[in-house]
């Protein structure tokens, strides 16, 4: 933003960057900027830094012979104000289907190219591989792979397709709140407070499993089909609980646990795998204070982050922001596609040739605050040490019913969606109760 804001400075007529300087940190967001830091910025918005610095494009800005700056371009000042501005809409591609030639898989290049389905937003499609499957659209889709700007799927027959996520749908659930429903939950005296349906729940939890206290962590875990389920309940909101989801299965996969996804809500995080995560904590081949401790925001999340879309897609933003990467031109307008692909070049030759390009930097902070909250896994990790409490189950618990529930689960306008969601609903309440009548027995 702050690229920016030099940009149209230059496009306003020439400036002094001393004067510059003392005016950007008499506002409050820059009031520590140094000015070593500044002179990067105005470095960048120059030249592009030093590993572009020989692309003639990405020289907006010229030093005058008395040490002022000036645009290098009348060009430059007519593309600052088609771009001006620090919303970033999230690009979508269209999802097209797919018609197999002769009945056989093959590269998506070489498929027929049928109707389009419709759009979703490009960041979801970045996460799969060629093979994977997803709900969209009412039908369950095979990706197949990418052709020009549009995503090849195929109709495919899967019990487990992934979940297309959208920006908007992240809640945040503030850490206040956070903390009053842990308080609530941990005070069964307080329970006839609430609707009578959501007390009869918790005492349904309290006596399958047991009901968290505040500063503890439960971890259910319990077979339902073919896979085995580990759900915990940090309380710590969607966006954190994605954070860890992501981390544990990582070092699950170390364990021996094979897991095969997760999903997360505001409250919880349901992993599932080929191998019995309980028996493997009841044997010590599964050490859930290892698993849970706090090394996993050092190693594995840098490891995590150079292997992921996100470090990618955050510096897409800021490359969009600071005007490194222009979104119009006049007369037309880049596809999201087409910026993807021109950030992630422009990405992949920093982080060879300039790791620590100011650009980089912003967007790797943006990414631990925006993207991933690495600062509530961190508090969330350090309150349960020597905290975690684990009951291993035959069945799923009525608190876990609600993330289970997310498996699988898309929003798909129509009745034929409703009642099948109803008829899962059903299902797992049937199946968590199940477990109280036996208790009670």
């Amino acid at each position: 933003m702050l690229s920016q804001h030099v940009l149209g400075t230059a496009c306003a007529g020439t400036f002094d960057p001393h004067r510059l300087y003392r005016e950007v940190v008499s506002a409050s967001p820059y009031q520590g900027l140094t000015r070593e830091g500044f002179d990067k910025v105005v470095e960048f918005v120059t030249t592009g830094g030093y590993a572009l610095a020989n692309y003639e494009r990405y020289a907006r800005l010229k030093r005058t012979p008395d040490g002022r700056y000036r645009v290098a371009h009348p060009r430059i000042a007519q593309q600052y104000r088609l771009n001006v501005g620090t919303i970033v809409e999230a690009p979508m591609v269209r999802v097209r289907l797919a018609r197999l030639k002769g009945g056989a898989l093959k590269p998506a290049s070489m498929l027929a190219p049928s109707r389009v389905l419709g759009e979703v937003e490009e960041y979801f499609i970045e996460q799969l591989m060629p093979g994977d499957s997803f709900v969209f659209a009412g039908e369950i889709l095979r990706f197949e792979g990418w052709r020009e700007l549009d995503a090849i799927v195929t109709r495919a027959h899967t019990t487990e397709p992934k979940v297309p996520s959208y920006e908007g749908g992240k809640f945040p659930l503030s850490t206040y709140l956070a903390e009053r429903v842990r308080l609530l939950l941990a005070e069964p005296d307080s329970w006839s407070r609430l609707p009578d349906q959501v007390s009869d729940w918790l005492r349904f939890q309290a006596d399958v499993s047991v009901v968290p206290g505040p500063d503890e962590i439960l971890v259910e875990t319990f077979p339902r089909g073919k896979r085995h389920y580990l759900v915990c309940y940090p309380f710590e909101g969607r966006l954190a609980h994605q954070s860890l989801g992501m981390l544990l299965t990582r070092r699950l996969e170390r364990a021996g646990a094979a897991p095969l996804g997760f999903v997360a809500n505001e409250y919880a995080l349901a992993i599932w795998g080929l191998n019995d995560m309980g028996e493997m904590v009841r044997t010590g081949r599964l050490d859930l204070a290892k698993l849970f401790d706090e090394d996993m925001l050092g190693d594995d999340l840098d490891a995590w982050f150079a292997s992921s879309s996100l470090m990618k897609r955050s510096f897409r933003v800021c490359a969009i922001i600071s005007g490194l990467i222009e979104r119009r031109s006049p007369g037309q307008e880049k596809t999201g596609r087409q910026m993807t692909v021109s950030s992630d070049l422009i990405y992949d030759v920093l982080r060879q040739h300039e790791p620590d390009h100011i650009l980089l930097r912003a967007a790797f902070a943006d990414a631990a605050t925006g993207l991933i909250d690495v600062g509530r896994p961190n508090r969330f990790l350090q309150r349960i040490r020597g905290r975690i409490r684990h009951i291993a189950l035959s069945q799923v618990s009525p608190l876990a019913v609600p993330v289970m529930l997310e498996i699988g689960r898309e929003s798909v306008p129509g009745e034929a969606s409703e009642t099948l969601l109803r008829e899962t609903a059903e299902e797992l309440i049937v199946e968590a109760l199940s477990g109280h009548a036996q208790r009670k027995v």
